[in-house]
C-alpha cells in the first residue's frame, strides 16, 4: 500500500514560488534607471484582437513532471482529505481508488492524517510505451487520528519502492497502475 502522502510539500513549493515571483520584482524596484513608458498601439482595423487562450499552445507535460504532480497531489489529498485531484488523474487505477477510499474513510468518520510529506529520491523510466516508473519515496511517520483525535494508525518512517505505469499523451496523463516492487 502506497504511504500516506503530505500537504507540507505543497507548502514549501508555494513558499519557494512565491519567493521566486518576489526577488525580480523587489530588484526591479532597486533600479536608477527610468521605467520605460509602455507603448500603446493604434487601433488599424476592426478585427476582433485574439484572446490569450487563441495565442498560446500549451506546453505538454513530461511523464516525469506529472508523476511527480501526482506524488504532489497525493500528499496534499491525504492532509486534506480532499480527493478529488488526485481522483482526477489517477481514473482507473484500482491501487489508487483504494487510497482515495481508506483517505475518505478516515476524513468521512471525522478522523485526520498527520503527514509531513514525500520525497522522491528515485524516479527512473523503465519502460517506453507505456511510460512506466520505478519510483522511490521517503516517507516521514504518518499518524491517522479518529474523530476524537485519538491515534488510529501510526506508519514508521521509511522509503517505499514502486512501479508507476501512466497511460494518455501530453497534457492528459493519468496513472493507470501503480504497485510496490
Amino acid at each position: 500500500m502506497l504511504t500516506l502522502f503530505s500537504g507540507r510539500h505543497l507548502m514549501h513549493v508555494r513558499r519557494a514560488l512565491a519567493f521566486a515571483l518576489a526577488v525580480p520584482a523587489l530588484l526591479a524596484g532597486c533600479s536608477d534607471d527610468p521605467e520605460p513608458a509602455p507603448k500603446i498601439p493604434e487601433p488599424t482595423s476592426s478585427s476582433p484582437t485574439p484572446t490569450p487562450t487563441e495565442l498560446e499552445t500549451p506546453e505538454a507535460e513530461s511523464p516525469e513532471a506529472f508523476v511527480r504532480r501526482w506524488v504532489k497531489a497525493g500528499d496534499e489529498m491525504q492532509v486534506t482529505g480532499n480527493v478529488e485531484a488526485f481522483r482526477a488523474i489517477s481514473k482507473g487505477c484500482q491501487a489508487c481508488a483504494d487510497l482515495i477510499r481508506t483517505v475518505q474513510e478516515v476524513y468521512g468518520a471525522g478522523g485526520s492524517i498527520e503527514f509531513g510529506g514525500s520525497k522522491i529520491t528515485l524516479l527512473r523510466r523503465v519502460g517506453k510505451e507505456p511510460p512506466t516508473f520505478e519510483l522511490d519515496m521517503q516517507t516521514p511517520e504518518t499518524i491517522v487520528r479518529n474523530a476524537q483525535d485519538d491515534v488510529q494508525d501510526e506508519y514508521p518512517a521509511g522509503t517505499g519502492k514502486y512501479v508507476v505505469t501512466l497511460a494518455g499523451r501530453g497534457d492528459s496523463w493519468r496513472v493507470a497502475h501503480y504497485a510496490r516492487r
